[in-house]
């Protein structure tokens, strides 16, 4: 577990199962969301996290995203483990809290 005091500059928190963890790094985790935010304030960062690293775990297997999906859930944990993403906005111009979960 790793504790952070939030300070006026923080605009989010990313909280993901070791799932999201196995594919990037913190400092990409947030680099992503960052970027993602800037170019869609209206979007869902946790998912595109999410889309992200099914890219990412395709990628390495040899698939392509569609190929990767269509692999039974059983299966695909030898692709990429279970993954729990939230986004949590902070500040005054808060957005929706988002979260989403790929099996």
């Amino acid at each position: 577990m790793n504790v952070h005091k939030i300070s006026n500059s923080d605009q989010f928190v990313i909280v993901g199962s070791d799932g999201l963890f196995d594919f990037f790094s913190n400092e990409e985790a947030v680099n992503l969301v960052e970027s993602y935010i800037l170019s869609n304030p209206f979007g869902d960062p946790a998912k595109f996290l999410i889309e992200q690293l099914v890219a990412r775990a395709a990628d390495s297997a040899g698939f392509s995203m569609e190929e990767l999906m269509n692999v039974p859930a059983g299966r695909r944990r030898k692709y990429h483990d279970d993954v729990t993403v939230m986004v949590i906005m902070l500040g005054m111009n808060q957005r929706t809290s988002k979260a989403s979960t790929c099996i």
